[in-house]
């Protein structure tokens, strides 16, 4: 006679398993996790509560035996571990008393090697059952005790290694397999924890993901079908989601793990492109670094070219592999507005390889001309002169007029500029705050986005949502009106219907402030910035973009301000020369001595831009070449920017080459890039 069975999933590894309807727990055949259908019946211990007072009494007891019996009551049953901590007196009825854990945590952590493993042993007997389907807030409360323990960071043998690994596994599982009003509850409380525990936590996840990659067999090809991964995945997910609720919070940076730089990222981003049903850490992109997402980039760049290549030999009719354009340096914007619209109006894809030729110049264009174009058209369309966008003097960051009498074109022309600066990684330094790409990825703008921009209004916003005094209106006397300035005229524009008969107060301030950020970042620039994500859309769109977080689109544009010199010195390749040639030792410890604002000029005179490649100094490329022929001393340095290339020559004198040095950076300014 058969037993009828049922389907349900594994409480840590999430596994779909069958087991027969009668039974109250079945044990896990993928990660042996016994769950318990109804919940185990456990008794609280009634008379003792895990507590810092309780473990120093019994250690001064000198009874090792019943120490080590107390800790294995608390930290291997759920019924106990999950009751202790209570904080009194907190809004939260669940919340943890962190100060006495961690100091509890301490203390165990003075004592013999014995205790922190009895704790250790019992935290995994807990975790292989914990002894019910855990469903409201107070069921996790054990879980949240688990993770701050410093002992998990402890990884002396192999051992005391693999021991925490097993630990953090199942903590992660089961933390991941937990309902979404749960994870939303976690999301909060790690939302809450100090700045350091948080990253500490970060760091035990990207620790426990960066262990199992690295020192287990083969893992670097079957982490797609490895349930700990992705687990630890979901954990860092749920940080990530904390993250973006804090203030301030930390740099997307910190969610980084250098063992997932590591893996066939082809193969993974093929793998999430074609929703196979496996694992892939595009799913989890915190977790892939700034220059894997380039790498990303450069890879869908690469396959799309070699289509074009490919279909132009198997194809009857060849297609051209480039975007060109012809550009009249002294019609920059018009002719550029002209050939992009005529390109879009012919349907020529705008992510060919980019070719461009300035009209009466010789020079093939090997990347130091798009370079140049690309540099030159942005610093011409954010000139004050177009009124395109405001600037504030305190910032030097820019956002769209609301004045412009520019027609939509231009702002889409600007859109298309920065997606062709993304696409073929060129980097440019436009003055666009946060917020700019925060809104091209559709995120939710805020009282902060505006203090980067206008922080003096932003502080004023400040005042009014903190003023406890009971004259409100009469002291700022603002009504609900928005104010800008139009060729010298204050412009009001009401953020409601009869705002201007509406004061601001107690009531209705937040309303005000919430009402006047969506004026300024979406209301008054709608139809300009439409334009321009429309010409932004045009290049970047779809898998790849939403693989990025707003400061990495901006890291991509912008790159790196800070120019180190002799971080420049490292990287730096020689030809026909060494490090010890005389003229390059003169060239360094020239440039070593220059400032800011020269060191940036050498910059555009050498790669052509004043800035470095988003993922540092480190990553890019950067050439000296010598010619030692006496002809040659009377010629100024000459760059190939197209190869971040500058050529010197046999000089007489150290300064000899600071003169032409100098001379030839200035001289380049205005009449193109070599």
């Amino acid at each position: 006679m058969s037993t009828s069975m049922k389907k349900g999933r594994c409480f840590c590894c999430d596994s779909l398993l069958q087991y027969p309807l009668d039974v109250n727990c079945f044990r896990c055949t993928v990660c042996e996790t016994i769950n318990d259908i109804n919940p185990l019946s456990q008794i609280k211990e009634e008379n003792a509560i895990l507590s810092l007072d309780t473990l120093r009494m019994l250690n001064e007891m000198g009874n090792i035996n019943i120490f080590l019996e107390y800790i294995n009551c608390y930290f291997s049953r759920f019924c106990n571990l999950n009751e202790a901590f209570k904080k009194p007196g907190d809004d939260d009825p669940n919340a943890i008393n962190y100060e006495e854990l961690l100091n509890t945590y301490e203390f165990i952590g003075y004592l013999c090697s014995s205790v922190e493993s009895e704790v250790m042993n019992g935290l995994i007997t807990l975790l292989k059952r914990p002894g019910r389907k855990l469903t409201v807030n107070s069921d996790v409360r054990f879980l949240l005790i688990i993770f701050e323990c410093p002992f998990l960071f402890h990884n002396g043998t192999k051992d005391e290694k693999l021991r925490n690994h097993e630990i953090l596994k199942r903590l992660f599982g089961i933390i991941s397999c937990l309902s979404n009003n749960l994870h939303k509850y976690m999301v909060g409380v790690f939302a809450n924890l100090s700045e350091e525990d948080f990253k500490k936590k970060i760091e035990l996840v990207n620790h426990f993901i960066s262990y199992r990659l690295m020192e287990f067999e083969d893992m670097y090809k079957i982490y797609p079908n490895d349930w700990s991964i992705k687990a630890a995945s979901r954990i860092m997910a749920l940080l990530h989601a904390a993250n973006n609720i804090r203030k301030p919070s930390i740099p997307i940076s910190e969610f980084y793990n250098m063992a997932v730089d590591l893996i066939d990222i082809t193969g993974d981003y093929n793998n999430w492109q074609n929703v196979q049903p496996c694992f892939s850490f595009c799913q989890y992109p915190c977790l892939i670094s700034l220059g894997q997402k380039i790498n990303i980039l450069k890879m869908e760049t690469n396959q799309y070219l070699t289509s074009i290549l490919r279909n132009n030999i198997s194809g009857t009719t060849p297609v051209n592999p480039y975007f060109s354009i012809q550009i009249r340096r002294d019609h920059l914007i018009e002719d550029s507005l002209d050939q992009i619209q005529l390109a879009l109006k012919n349907g020529v894809d705008m992510k060919k390889r980019l070719n461009v030729k300035f009209i009466g110049e010789d020079g093939v264009d090997a990347g130091g001309l798009r370079k140049e174009w690309l540099f030159l058209l942005v610093k011409e369309l954010f000139e004050p002169k177009y009124g395109m966008f405001k600037f504030d003097e305190t910032t030097n960051l820019c956002w769209f007029s609301p004045i412009s009498f520019e027609n939509e074109s231009q702002y889409k022309l600007l859109g298309i500029i920065i997606g062709l600066a993304i696409y073929n990684g060129i980097i440019l330094d436009i003055r666009l705050p946060l917020a700019c790409y925060k809104r091209l990825l559709n995120y939710t703008c805020n009282l902060e986005d505006l203090r980067e921009i206008h922080p003096q209004v932003a502080h004023s916003f400040d005042e009014i949502l903190k003023y406890e005094g009971e004259n409100m209106e009469d002291v700022f006397c603002m009504n609900f009106m928005a104010t800008y300035s139009e060729f010298g005229k204050v412009v009001q524009v009401p953020l409601i219907e009869k705002g201007q008969d509406i004061y601001v107060n107690k009531e209705n301030r937040k309303d005000f402030v919430d009402r006047y950020l969506y004026w300024f970042f979406i209301e008054s620039v709608q139809k300009k910035f439409e334009a321009f994500r429309e010409g932004f859309n045009l290049l970047c769109s779809g898998n790849f973009l939403s693989l990025c977080r707003p400061e990495e689109i901006q890291s991509m544009i912008l790159g790196e301000e800070d120019i180190d010199i002799d971080r420049l010195r490292g990287i730096t390749v020689y030809k026909k020369c060494d490090a010890n040639t005389r003229a390059v030792q003169w060239f360094w410890e020239i440039v070593s001595k220059y400032d800011e604002q020269m060191k940036k000029k050498l910059m555009i005179f050498v790669t052509g831009s004043d800035r470095i490649c988003p993922t540092g100094i480190e990553d890019m490329k950067f050439q000296i070449t010598y010619y030692e022929d006496i002809i040659g001393k009377e010629y100024l340095p000459q760059t190939h920017t197209c190869f971040n290339e500058i050529l010197l020559f046999n000089y007489e004198s150290k300064e000899a080459l600071a003169d032409k040095l100098e001379k030839a950076i200035y001289y380049s300014e205005g009449f193109g890039i070599k």
